[in-house]
């Protein structure tokens, strides 16, 4: 109902008209785009950096997460166009629009949380997930409630217009990223704390990854000129989101389902059954469902997407071989076919990712040149710390998040038959499977903890390894 108020009554003209000034702002953007030899120039953002050959400023931190897939700014204006079209159009439904948080507003007129049964957000939740749910509503709408829910909702729908507005300009605008950036920098920032508010309303997964980004692409505004924000950007979608979200699925989905249960693939069976009446094709939800060898090959190709691909995505992330560049390609249109599978046989709608995925097989096919790289200056040591902070903190987040699940239901403080679930910052991700007694918390936890110290080992090698200068032997 809320996607309908939003095609009907947004901004007085309907959300599906005003597609199409973002499709004209983003031709004239990209039309008008500055050369592509101009990314080799020295920024003119202030990010100071230079190609000058200066080995003192090499920084292998640095130099590892600024060498791999490259995001430039022309495919970073195409993912923001994607990304207006599918909330616009309502493409995400059934999971959650971002821009129809008024709407929501003005249909519930109170906080999400509680024992309300007139809200019902909180469905499929056990008490325990609800309480590690943070209550962000609280810190954005203080006093919401029958009376103010009106006036908090026509401020969203300014901040929306104003999102919609920057964001046109900065598809729009010929100029540098550096004229660019504020606009793109307001819309990111009313983007994320719309969806994040949506999140409490409607508990999903497929809005965490696209937020993180928008931060992360906040943070590198010579984005148009230096070769090396542009694949700190590339790397960052790719290890520190990409990779360990999926990855952070697949190891719930072992936690709570079992490995006998995955690798025969009986965990599928009755989640086919049950969504014959909401999927595309029931005919063959019900055959799947009934199949003895189906439900495993299907629950082969989602522990590869999931787990075992990730993981060697990860491991390999340093790596700028053809076997690299495949692998991960291989991994991106595998899991792109997984979220289309779940769409039309399941109905959990992940087209955000998959706008994300798209992005991510770009830069991969689009590395930075290591021997033309640019040299960081002293002065702007502490900005690249922030990004490498960023990326690093991210990384272990995802992780943690597990240790901690785990950790949790091992000493009692998550009932055995539980989810640990908050689902902000980042989820859990335990989508499909169903914690049960035979759910073996010591068994998953050793597991991260292996998968964890493999990946830290190998980025620690890599980065401990010289770096030769440019134009060395």
């Amino acid at each position: 109902m809320a996607i309908s108020d939003l095609w009907e009554k947004m901004l007085g003209i309907g959300s599906g008209w005003f597609v199409l000034v973002v499709l004209a702002c983003a031709v004239c953007g990209l039309r008008a785009r500055r050369p592509e030899t101009a990314r080799s120039k020295p920024s003119s953002s202030g990010e100071g950096e230079s190609t000058e050959n200066t080995s003192s400023q090499n920084t292998s931190p640095f130099d590892w997460w600024s060498v791999g897939p490259r995001i430039t700014l022309a495919s970073l204006k195409v993912f923001v166009t994607a990304l207006l079209l599918v909330e616009l159009l309502g493409l995400a439904a059934p999971e959650e629009d971002v821009l129809t948080l008024p709407e929501i507003i003005r249909r519930v007129r109170a906080h999400p949380y509680g024992k309300n049964p007139e809200l019902g957000f909180l469905s499929g939740f056990t008490v325990a997930d609800a309480q590690l749910l943070p209550h962000l509503t609280y810190l954005f709408m203080p006093n919401l409630n029958d009376s103010t829910a009106d006036s908090y909702a026509a401020v969203f729908s300014v901040l929306r217009a104003s999102l919609l507005a920057s964001w046109c300009t900065f598809l729009a605008l010929p100029s540098s990223w550096a004229s660019s950036w504020a606009c793109f920098l307001w819309g990111a920032a009313v983007y994320v704390v719309m969806a994040s508010l949506i999140i409490m309303y409607i508990p999903c997964y497929d809005s965490h990854a696209t937020c993180f980004f928008l931060v992360a692409a906040c943070m590198v505004p010579s984005l148009e000129t230096s070769q090396r924000s542009q694949a700190w950007l590339g790397k960052f979608l790719l290890v520190s989101l990409l990779a360990p979200f999926y990855l952070s699925a697949g190891v719930s989905k072992l936690r709570y389902g079992g490995w006998a249960s995955m690798l025969s693939g009986s965990w599928l069976k009755p989640i086919l059954a049950a969504t014959v009446d909401r999927s595309i094709f029931p005919g063959l939800n019900t055959w799947l469902s009934q199949s003895t060898w189906a439900p495993a090959m299907m629950s082969f190709g989602v522990l590869s997407a999931e787990f075992w691909l990730p993981v060697l995505v990860l491991y390999t992330a340093s790596s700028s071989t053809n076997f690299s560049r495949w692998l991960r390609t291989c991994w991106i249109l595998l899991v792109a076919l997984f979220h289309v599978v779940c769409w039309a046989l399941v109905g959990p709608n992940f087209v955000r990712q998959i706008a994300l995925l798209m992005l991510s097989s770009y830069s991969v096919w689009h590395p930075t040149d290591s021997t033309d790289k640019d040299v960081i200056e002293g002065s702007r040591t502490r900005a690249w710390l922030c990004r490498v902070g960023y990326a690093v903190v991210l990384l272990m987040l995802w992780l943690c998040n597990q240790f901690w699940s785990d950790i949790d239901h091992i000493r009692g403080a998550t009932a055995q038959e539980s989810y640990h679930d908050m689902l902000w910052p980042v989820g859990e991700l335990s989508m499909y499977v169903v914690p049960s007694a035979s759910s073996n918390y010591v068994r998953s936890l050793f597991l991260e903890i292996v998968i964890a110290s493999l990946i830290c080992l190998r980025i620690h090698f890599d980065v401990s390894q010289p770096t030769l200068d440019k134009g060395a032997t």
